[in-house]
């Protein structure tokens, strides 16, 4: 039986979740590339396909995927890699699906609050990126997402990507009312969010290879101990 507690985080994952439909999904990579991740975030298109271009592997899950679009720019040391996409709304494995068919992805539905029930091969890379500012809770708690996704790390695969963070980070004049509409709307839910946080959990539970914030945005990548 599901607590308190879990039933609310139950309802914030599925009021983010309602947003990401064929419509808001149609603008997503021009507004959120080409707009907010580079003037309010503060991180270029370059500087996160540098981030994927560092640790992605040819036996890659995408978690969360939006509309694949990072992945789609990728260039994979082999012509035919092994690829998963996770994510637990259907419009956007669709669409993700679509756009990366040239690999023949497996697809997973899979909400990152609760155990992977799936049973999936392991990993050399797993890229979860804009995704953890969406999960509800603090990095104490949402942290999870990260335990979940653990036993599909090979021993020496790399688990990498960005958040954007809203405590004890400078927010510029555009990052500002973005955020708190974002957060009034339920589509984030990192009121709480701040990188100590995220990095203690980190550090506690992987061997962290990479920790940056630039801008609002935290760029991580980590591996078992």
């Amino acid at each position: 039986m599901k607590t308190a507690n879990q039933n609310l985080s139950t309802l914030k994952v599925e009021r983010s979740q309602r947003y990401f439909n064929k419509l808001s999904l149609f603008f997503y990579d021009f507004i959120l590339y080409g707009v907010i991740s580079k003037y309010a975030w503060g991180s270029s298109i370059q500087r996160l396909d540098a981030h994927y271009k560092k640790y992605v592997s040819s036996n890659h899950l995408e978690v969360g995927v939006g509309t694949g679009f990072l992945l789609n720019r990728v260039v994979f040391d082999t012509a035919k890699p092994r690829l998963a996409l996770m994510d637990l709304s259907r419009e956007c494995l669709a669409k993700t699906k679509f756009k990366v068919s040239r690999y023949a992805p497996e697809t997973y539905i899979q909400n990152l609050l609760e155990p992977v029930q799936h049973k999936i091969a392991k990993f050399d890379s797993i890229a979860i990126n804009y995704v953890m500012h969406c999960v509800p809770g603090s990095f104490k708690e949402k942290g999870i997402a990260f335990s979940h996704l653990q036993p599909l790390l090979t021993d020496n695969s790399v688990l990498f990507g960005t958040s954007v963070l809203s405590e004890d980070v400078h927010k510029n004049l555009f990052a500002k009312p973005f955020m708190w509409l974002m957060n009034y709307l339920g589509v984030f839910n990192n009121r709480n969010d701040n990188a100590r946080d995220l990095k203690d959990f980190l550090e506690k539970n992987f061997q962290v290879l990479d920790f940056e914030v630039v801008g609002v945005t935290a760029f991580f990548a980590v591996k078992n101990k």
